[in-house]
C-alpha cells in the first residue's frame, strides 16, 4: 500500500464510523483513518442536546454486543450518557488516534487505472484509498422548512438537532414546530418553564407509555460483576425489537398486530388527556408503524397544562411577532423552536458528499433518479471497494444491531480481497437486480406499503414512493443472510 495514503478511508466518526473502526481493530487492520467533519466525534449523539433527549429503544440493546455499559442510569439512558459511552468506545479501543478532525469530505473518485479512491477535503487535501467506508449516518442535516415570511420574525430560531448552549426559555412565549421523536422529547421539558407554549402539528404520532425505570446502584453493580445478567437483559430487549420488527414485517398475513397495539395506544391516549376535542387532533389518522411510533409518559399529558396550546390546521406564515396559523389565529413568540426532523433521503444528504464511480456514475445522483438500491444495503454495482455503513433497505429499530450485522459482510467482502491478493471487489449487475427485485417483493408486503399510510407523512418513503429506509427483513433473518451467504454475488479482480 506503499503509493496510498491509507489502506482504508472511514468517513464520519459517530456511532458507525467508530463501529467499522473497532471491527477493523479487531481483525488486524490498522492503516485506516477517520475522517470527522466537526471538531469531536459521537455523531448524532454529539449534536443532539436539546432538554429530554434520550434514547428510544431501552439501553441494554442501544450499545455494542461486545461491549456493554453497566452504568447505564435508567432504562431509556439520556443523551449526555450515550455520548459519554461513545467516547468511552473510542477511547477504551484507541479509536481517537485514527481520528481526524475539522475534516469535511466534497468529493470521492474512483480510479480504474490505479484501482483505488481519491479523496478532496474541504481545506484542499487529497487522500487516497484503496477501500472506502461511507459512515455518515443519515439523521444529521436538519430541516428548516420555508415558511413564507419567516425571515421577518424578530425573536430566535433553533432547531432540535443544533440546540445553541445556555438558551434561556424561562418565561418565554415559544412556539415549536413539528411532533416527531425529538418534538415529543423536548415539549414537555419547555413546558414546564415557559409561560405560553403553542405546537403546532403536521400529523399526529402514535405514543405507547414508556416503561422507563431508574436502575438502581445495586443493580447496576450486579451488571458490572455478572456481565451475564446485563446480557440476559440485552437477549430480552432484543427479542422484544425482533417481534416488533416481525409484526411490520409480516403486516399483511398478521395485521391483527398492528390493529391491536393502535387500540391500546388510543386507550392509553384517552387516560392522558382530558379534552375530547385535543384528543381527536392527537389521534393519528394513519396506520401503526407508518412512521416511527413514538413512547413517553410526559407528551400526551403536556396538552393538559393551561400554557400548552396545540395547532393542528397548518401554518399560514410568519410574522415579526410570531406564527399566524391557517385558521387566522397569530400565534406570539419569542422563540421558535423547529422540531422538524433531518433530511433522510433527499439528494445531497446521505451521502453528504458526490461520490464518483464508473463511468462518471454519481452515487446520489443515480439514487436520485433511479431509486435508492443497494446489495443487502452496503454495496453498489460500479462502486468497487466503496461499502455503505448503512444503506437503502437496511434500516432498523436498534443501530447497533444493524451496524454490526453490516460490518460482518463488509469485513467478508474486504478479506476476501486480501486473501487472494486482488485488488477490487465488485456486486455484479445480475445479483444486484435479483436483490433489488426480492427485497422490492418483501417491501410490498410490509405496513409501509398499505394505504393506510397515506396520511403519515413518513420520511420511510423516498421521492419514488419506495420504503427504501427500513429493512424488510426481521433483524435475524438480516444477520444470518449477510453472516453465512455466499460471495458468489461479487467479483474479485
Amino acid at each position: 500500500m506503499s503509493n496510498l495514503d491509507h489502506q482504508i478511508i472511514i468517513i464520519g466518526s459517530g456511532i458507525s464510523g467508530i463501529g467499522t473502526a473497532l471491527e477493523l481493530k479487531k481483525q488486524g487492520y490498522q492503516d485506516f483513518i477517520l475522517l470527522e467533519k466537526e471538531d469531536e466525534l459521537g455523531g448524532t449523539w454529539r449534536d443532539n442536546n436539546y432538554p429530554g433527549v434520550e434514547v428510544d429503544i431501552t439501553s441494554f440493546s442501544y450499545s455494542f454486543s461486545f461491549e456493554p455499559n453497566p452504568k447505564w442510569s435508567k432504562v431509556f439512558a439520556p443523551g449526555h450518557e450515550i455520548f459519554a459511552y461513545v467516547k468511552h468506545c473510542a477511547d477504551k479501543y484507541q479509536v481517537r488516534q485514527h481520528v481526524r478532525f475539522n475534516r469535511a469530505v466534497e468529493k470521492a473518485v474512483f480510479d480504474y487505472h490505479k484501482k483505488c479512491w481519491r479523496l478532496v477535503l474541504n481545506n484542499g487535501e487529497q487522500l487516497s484509498c484503496k477501500y472506502l467506508v461511507s459512515a455518515t449516518g443519515i439523521l444529521n442535516q436538519p430541516i428548516i422548512p420555508d415558511f413564507k415570511g419567516d425571515h421577518e420574525f424578530k425573536g430566535i430560531k433553533v432547531h432540535t438537532g443544533r440546540w445553541p448552549e445556555g438558551l434561556d426559555l424561562a418565561g418565554k412565549k415559544v412556539a415549536v414546530i413539528g411532533t416527531g421523536a425529538s418534538a415529543i422529547q423536548v415539549i414537555p421539558e419547555v413546558a414546564k418553564i415557559v409561560d405560553q407554549l403553542t405546537v403546532f402539528q403536521r400529523t399526529a404520532i402514535w405514543v405507547s407509555p414508556k416503561y422507563d425505570l431508574k436502575i438502581s446502584e445495586k443493580l447496576r453493580d450486579r451488571f458490572e460483576r455478572f456481565p451475564l445478567l446485563q446480557k440476559a437483559a440485552r437477549w430480552a430487549s432484543e427479542a422484544l425489537i425482533e417481534m416488533g420488527t416481525f409484526a411490520i414485517v409480516h403486516y399483511q398475513r398478521l395485521p391483527f398486530m398492528a390493529k391491536w397495539v393502535e387500540t391500546q395506544n388510543i386507550k392509553y391516549l384517552k387516560t392522558q388527556v382530558k379534552d375530547p376535542a385535543l384528543r381527536e387532533k392527537l389521534t393519528p389518522k394513519y396506520g401503526y408503524g407508518c412512521k416511527r411510533p413514538a413512547i413517553s409518559n410526559k407528551y400526551l399529558r403536556t396538552y393538559n397544562r393551561d400554557n400548552v396550546n396545540l395547532s393542528a390546521c397548518g401554518i399560514s406564515h410568519f410574522t415579526e411577532k410570531g406564527i399566524v396559523s391557517n385558521d387566522g389565529i397569530e400565534h406570539e413568540a419569542d422563540v421558535i423552536i423547529y422540531g422538524t426532523g433531518f433530511k433522510t433521503l433527499e439528494l445531497g444528504n446521505s451521502p453528504s458528499y458526490e461520490v464518483i464511480g464508473e463511468e462518471g456514475k454519481e452515487l446520489g445522483r443515480f439514487w436520485d433518479e433511479e431509486s435508492y438500491q443497494a446489495y443487502n444495503g452496503i454495496t453498489v454495482p460500479g462502486f468497487p471497494n466503496f461499502f455503505l455503513t448503512f444503506g437503502p433497505y437496511s434500516g432498523g429499530f436498534n443501530w447497533f444491531a444493524m451496524l454490526e450485522t453490516n460490518l460482518v459482510h463488509m469485513m467478508r467482502c474486504i478479506n476476501k480481497v486480501e486473501q487472494q491478493g486482488k485488488q477490487m471487489i465488485e456486486v455484479k449487475q445480475p445479483a444486484h437486480q435479483a436483490y433489488q427485485q426480492y427485497i422490492r417483493q418483501r417491501s410490498a408486503k410490509t405496513v409501509f406499503t398499505d394505504s393506510a399510510c397515506v396520511a403519515a407523512n413518513s420520511y420511510y418513503l423516498d421521492k419514488h414512493g419506495n420504503a427504501s429506509l427500513p429493512s424488510p427483513i426481521t433483524p435475524l433473518k438480516r444477520w444470518l443472510r449477510l453472516k453465512f451467504k455466499s460471495l458468489n454475488a461479487y467479483k474479485v479482480s
